[in-house]
């Protein structure tokens, strides 16, 4: 019996032996597989789209540009760092579907870096956003609170009370406590934000 197992194995072994040495060609050979094509073709190939504008690639912006994201709306600037943080903090709080869009992009005039990109990038999600105009959402709020933070580097910390009203999922909602972290920074016409990170 284990003679038997042993012949049709040694047999098979064999026949595989010698049809390699007779030259058989490979049907895979010299063709690339899906795997090796599309690793040739990415390491060929080099990348012909980037979401860049020409004049920004390589990290650079040109100066114009660069003035843009800058500018400031007339009377921007606010004599201390408090004044800058209650005008933006009340206008944030304060709002309805109608108005959000309107008064993002103002906060984005009163603003500058991350601040200021925030609140444009708002502004252009909220201009999309149909469930706030459906739902009829209102935020109406006060500030509880602005001071610095006990840690180093010149953050503020904001609190403010907020009721949102509203149909649907809106409806009934509590009023609720909410925290802001924030920096501000001197502009040639006064303090203006320059970071508005909420925490809740």
């Amino acid at each position: 019996m284990r003679h038997q197992r042993i012949g049709p194995s040694l047999a098979a072994i064999l026949a595989v032996a010698v049809l390699a040495g007779c030259g058989i060609p490979d049907p895979y050979a010299g063709k690339p597989t899906s795997t090796s094509r599309s690793t040739s073709t990415a390491t060929s190939t080099p990348a012909t789209t980037n979401a860049d504008p020409p004049p920004e690639r390589g990290g650079t912006i040109p100066p114009a540009a660069q003035v843009a994201q800058t500018r400031l709306a007339a009377g921007a600037g606010r004599p201390t760092p408090q004044a800058a943080l209650e005008r933006y903090g009340r206008l944030y709080v304060n709002w309805t579907a109608a108005t959000i869009e309107p008064i993002q992009q103002q906060l984005a005039t009163l603003s500058v870096g991350q601040a200021r990109a925030q609140a444009l990038q708002a502004a252009a999600s909220y201009a999309r956003d149909q469930t706030l105009a459906q739902s009829r959402v209102a935020n109406s709020g006060r500030l509880i609170a602005i001071t610095p933070s006990l840690d180093a580097g010149g953050q503020w910390v904001i609190v403010t009370s907020e009721q949102t009203t509203g149909a649907g999922d809106y409806s009934g909602l509590p009023p609720t406590l909410h925290v802001i972290y924030a920096q501000v920074t001197r502009a040639q016409a006064g303090w203006v934000v320059s970071e508005w990170a909420p925490q809740n």
